[in-house]
């Protein structure tokens, strides 16, 4: 296609990368990157969004957002814990581990469907967030 392989992820699957950053307080989203291949790693993409260039400014005072191991961590970036060479996670670290492994990724399976997923998935966030203020 276009794009060769660039948008297809690991697993064979034609993907691409879509970063939604969620308050968990009120479920909104504040920001988001979207349209890089999935071949991009997911550390990179987060680059492009607001939050990463400006944190103290795109995130409320005492915030902070949930990622997975591919990010760095911050004050205001969570991420799993890593297992200790040779040691084990707490009980208490693990449980973490889980729900941080919450995250999900979102495929498309047609390169023709590339610029209308981006659209759609654009479209939802909207709706999403107007629908969170209406009601």
């Amino acid at each position: 296609g276009m794009f060769g392989d660039s948008f297809y992820d690991q697993k064979a699957r034609f993907s691409l990368n879509c970063q939604a950053i969620v308050m968990p307080h009120n479920l909104m989203i504040i920001d988001y990157a979207l349209g890089q291949p999935s071949s991009v790693h997911d550390a990179y993409a987060f680059q492009g969004t607001r939050i990463f260039q400006d944190p103290a400014n795109s995130l409320p005072p005492h915030h902070w957002i949930w990622a997975d191991s591919a990010y760095l961590s911050e004050m205001w970036c969570a991420v799993p814990f890593k297992r200790p060479c040779g040691g084990s996670l707490t009980c208490r670290q693990n449980m973490y581990n889980c729900y941080v492994s919450k995250v999900h990724t979102l495929e498309v399976t047609r390169d023709e469907d590339l610029h209308i997923a981006i659209y759609w998935i654009m479209c939802c966030m909207i709706l999403h967030n107007m629908i969170i203020c209406f009601e």
